[in-house]
């Protein structure tokens, strides 16, 4: 796994996290580790439509009572090792858990209003094992995390291989490819949803420098995550 490079004012607030830590490293406390999951499920739940709040995320962490599609997600997020490859049966193991039902691939074909057209069904799985196997290139490893996420996610929702849950699957898979490049998790928020589409139709046009800096940013703000927990303010 490669080492995580700060940027200087990710510098900062790393050195401020260390110093409430009393010295321990953030990322290894897992009550830091909490609480980026739960801003990413969060966030990923309101990018997908559903009304979901801060408060219902930390009962169900506290083994209370959670609306479905918080509880999907829960056990999507665990579905998939955190060292694992990126693969056909990873997508499908997320895809199962967040859909609450049995993973297959979209057999009907689908428009899309902007930009190029979901593959037609009979294409989905040759696409994504291109996918798959261009991610563990030497040419993807070279590339940033964040990068590397922006490919993924923007050809998974390119593909849109699932009937439903196509954004959920897109955003654990960009997660657990940047993780597992060396980088923090990526929290992206409902309010992100104007930029993130668009930078997802950037991306359909081959321009990914934009939702990189989206997936950048986002990753950057777990720093602020685990600060705000420290704090007391989360």
């Amino acid at each position: 796994m490669r080492l995580l490079r700060l940027a200087p004012g990710s510098a900062l607030k790393h050195t401020r996290l260390v110093t409430l830590l009393g010295g321990g490293i953030p990322d290894d406390d897992p009550r830091l580790r909490a609480a980026i999951e739960d801003a990413q499920m969060l966030g990923s739940l309101q990018l997908a439509g559903f009304d979901i709040a801060w408060e219902q995320v930390r009962a169900a962490r506290r083994g209370e009572s959670a609306p479905a599609p918080l509880a999907a997600l829960w056990r999507a997020r665990a579905a998939v090792p955190r060292d694992a490859r990126f693969s056909l049966d990873a997508l499908r193991a997320w895809h199962a858990a967040a859909a609450d039902a049995p993973s297959t691939w979209r057999r009907a074909t689908r428009i899309r209003d902007a930009g190029p057209p979901p593959a037609p069904p009979e294409f989905i799985a040759s696409r994504l094992e291109l996918l798959a196997s261009w991610l563990e290139t030497d040419s993807s490893r070279e590339l940033a995390p964040a990068q590397a996420g922006a490919l993924a996610m923007a050809r998974l929702i390119e593909i849109a291989p699932f009937d439903d849950a196509n954004g959920r699957v897109a955003r654990l898979a960009a997660s657990h490819v940047m993780v597992r490049a060396g980088a923090r998790p990526p929290v992206l928020v409902g309010a992100d949803r104007a930029r993130l589409e668009a930078a997802l139709q950037a991306a359909f046009q081959l321009h990914t420098e934009p939702l990189t800096a989206l997936l950048d940013e986002a990753g950057q703000r777990a720093l602020d995550v685990m600060l705000q927990t420290l704090e007391g303010r989360a």
